[in-house]
């Protein structure tokens, strides 16, 4: 015969299904969100001095429809001081490279240790929760653009918090995530201050800095901006090592700086990041590099009366409950640019041969939050590509279609 004590268990139901042991020792929970878009995409009109590009080529008529942005289940827990999370998304192809953030972690010394598959830390709108941003798709400051390919790597990470105002993270990854080869490095970290964070008087400064250092067959370090929403159009600013004359040398290394303030209602954020591009392209038979700098300027106001919601653990906003019975409505602005500094005449690196390479988009949007769990968001994007001429007699030449996007987002 044998005895054993037997532990109560508490069983929550608020914001997803949880299970914890009285004496705090086990917890298991289960989350799920679901994305639903469609798309309204207006090309842009056809120059006939000019051939094809863009918005105007056919395949783009159909950018339009509904599409499943993001169908994640997760599943989060703590057993012994051990916590872990393991996260899937359904409509992003087959297992495993639907895989999101899986990992394991504990407290070490002042900080969190992390070692499996997460988002290295880098800028405040990439480590913000897709459940939580703003505007639909993240800025050109994200993985959307300047860390294209590279939201998820896998890794080992450590992070804290300095008397509840000085944070800081470093990560050393391998540049891959699940179902590609572990090759490739990538290490980095982030440093951000908080001198005041009240509900409705938050102000937020941070730098951080990385270094991607691709192999053969790693995710390579290149820079994509996708403009007018996911659905739009794909317009490369420069690949690593792309130089015809490739001496080995084909990373990326990007500085960031971020600053944000909540005041009442409104959020004021924005975000500058300057990455340089090894050998993109060459130049008289040299090697040239390229500098790659994009930035975005984002306001928001909750028309309700809500105020942003600030996570230190994050550092980065997330967004509050309604208060209202008939729900929060949040209208939102955002001014987008990237552009690959190196491209002129003679100089080509994103293989348009022409003098420009810019991206510009304008996105505004509304959002509902009809209750926890369920947002309608709404926005249009008046986009430009900018490609400038590409001789003395030819004029500029740009690529400005909008686009009206919705999306339903349910989570729990």
């Amino acid at each position: 015969m044998s005895f054993a004590p037997v532990h109560a268990v508490d069983i929550e139901t608020r914001g997803g299904p949880k299970i914890k042991s009285e004496d705090g020792n086990f917890e298991i929970g289960f989350n799920a969100r679901a994305h639903l878009d469609v798309h309204s995409f207006n090309r842009d009109r056809e120059n006939t001095e000019f051939p094809l590009f863009g918005s105007q080529l056919p395949s783009d008529e159909e950018r339009s429809g509904f599409n499943w942005r993001r169908t994640y289940t997760t599943l989060t827990g703590k057993i012994y001081g051990l916590n872990f999370k393991f996260e899937n998304d359904f409509a992003a192809g087959s297992f495993p490279s639907s895989l999101r953030e899986t990992w394991i972690s504990t407290k070490l010394g002042p900080g969190q240790i992390t070692l499996g598959q997460f988002k290295p830390y880098r800028g405040m709108e990439e480590l913000a929760s897709s459940n939580e941003i703003t505007m639909m798709e993240r800025p050109s400051t994200s993985s959307t653009g300047i860390y294209a390919g590279r939201q998820f790597l896998i890794g080992l990470g450590y992070k804290g918090i300095i008397a509840d105002k000085l944070g800081y993270a470093a990560d050393v990854m391998s540049l891959a995530n699940a179902g590609t080869p572990y090759e490739g490095i990538s290490y980095g970290g982030r440093v951000f201050w908080v001198p005041f964070a009240k509900e409705g008087d938050t102000l937020h400064f941070g730098v951080s800095y990385s270094v991607d250092d691709p192999s053969p067959k790693s995710l390579p370090a290149r820079i994509v901006d996708i403009y007018g929403g996911r659905r739009g159009i794909s317009k490369s600013l420069g690949i690593a090592g792309a130089s015809a004359r490739l001496s080995g040398a084909n990373s990326q290394s990007t500085f960031a700086a971020e600053a944000a303030y909540a005041i009442g209602p409104v959020t004021l954020q924005g975000e500058y990041a300057n990455a340089k591009l090894d050998n993109t392209h060459s130049v008289g038979g040299a090697q040239k590099n390229s500098h790659v700098q994009a930035f975005y300027v984002q306001a928001s106001w909750f028309v309700t009366g809500e105020r942003t919601i600030y996570k230190k653990e994050r550092g980065a906003f997330g967004k509050p409950k309604p208060i209202s019975r008939w729900g929060a409505l949040e209208l939102a602005a955002r001014y987008d640019l990237a552009e690959n500094m190196a491209q002129g005449p003679g100089a080509d690196p994103c293989r348009t041969r022409t003098s420009k390479c810019e991206v510009q988009v304008i996105t505004l949007g509304a959002n509902w939050y009809v209750r926890e769990g369920l947002r309608f968001m709404l926005n249009y994007y008046l986009t430009e590509a900018e490609i400038g001429n590409a001789g003395s007699a030819t004029p500029n030449r740009t690529d400005s279609p909008s686009v009206i996007s919705f999306r339903t987002q349910m989570s729990f």
